[in-house]
């Protein structure tokens, strides 16, 4: 098997079929004939499986359902990994639409360039009705590494996004599973970063790759629950800064950046970070205190069952 797209949902039929008829047309564009669509259910109660399988039905591209009773988004990654047999994994979210060149220029870069890697691609705005968030549209090719030190000069978490993740076997081989305390249904984001992290820590090169697109069409239209989003994003980073102040302070560096700009929002009595969605540096601090004290309080990651 060349190739696998996995994607986790949960509730979702009104808008999956449009993510699958998306992989199929670029798969078709790419004459892909060894690929397979990797899907797990998280617990649907819309439907949403019956859908999938109507769909695949007549699709181009072969189609596995499987089902994850417990509830997470990275436990079901990683119950998707787990079934997924392509020497290339892809993973995606069920609310975005491959670019229709989207394998062509991915095999192109395998081909190119077989260097072990964490990859992601560029992530548009789906719908311009909807606020601009959850996306990165930067242009220009980026790398990391850290025998470069990138960590000290830069936010690695802003490297790419988790639904335009992209790797090898062997480099999931090497990193292992996502990291189950993180995401939806846990802490209630950073399972991506926390594998570009490892990646990072490993060894790894971490790579942006602007040519490979998804359109993400993430439905969030009103201030608060952009405001909603980002508190989960600073709990999520509160969490990540718990796990590796000390293994590797480097990948910390954000906070210290932070805790300058709070300083600054304190003495100017102004919200300097998002003052359109309500939300500061003060509610940032907040929000990390809450993820590392969650961090702290979980359990290790379970083994991996099914």
């Amino acid at each position: 098997m060349k190739l696998s797209v996995v994607i986790c949902t949960r509730n979702r039929a009104h808008a999956i079929v449009h993510c699958l008829e998306s992989i199929d047309v670029a798969a078709r564009r790419a004459a892909l004939t060894d690929a397979e669509i990797v899907i797990t259910d998280n617990g649907s109660s819309d439907g949403t499986p019956e859908v999938v399988r109507n769909w695949a039905a007549g699709a181009s591209i072969a189609v596995r359902l499987d089902h994850e009773s417990r509830t997470g988004i990275t436990i079901a990654k990683n119950r998707g990994l787990r079934a997924a047999r392509g020497e290339l994994l892809v993973l995606t979210d069920d609310d975005c639409r491959l670019q229709s060149d989207y394998f062509v220029q991915l095999l192109r870069l395998h081909t190119a360039d077989p260097t072990p890697a964490l990859r992601g691609g560029r992530v548009e705005l789906g719908d311009a009705t909807d606020l601009p968030l959850t996306i990165k549209t930067d242009m220009a090719p980026r790398r990391w590494h850290i025998d470069d030190r990138s960590a000290y000069y830069e936010n690695l978490g802003n490297c790419f996004l988790g639904c335009n993740l992209f790797m090898t076997r062997a480099v999931y081989e090497r990193l292992g599973p996502f990291d189950e305390r993180f995401g939806v249904g846990a802490i209630p984001s950073g399972e991506d970063t926390d594998y570009i992290f490892r990646a990072y820590i490993a060894g790894l090169r971490l790579e942006y790759v602007p040519e490979i697109v998804v359109y993400h069409h993430h439905g969030r239209k009103r201030p608060e629950a952009a405001r909603r989003l980002w508190q989960n994003y600073m709990i999520g980073s509160g969490a990540l800064y718990a796990k590796y102040i000390l293994a590797c302070p480097s990948l910390c560096r954000q906070l210290r950046w932070d805790l300058k700009d709070f300083a600054r929002e304190i003495i100017t009595r102004k919200n300097l970070f998002l003052p359109e969605y309500d939300f500061s540096y003060a509610d940032k601090m907040r929000c990390y205190a809450a993820g590392a004290r969650h961090f702290l309080a979980s359990s290790p990651p379970r083994a991996p069952v099914g």
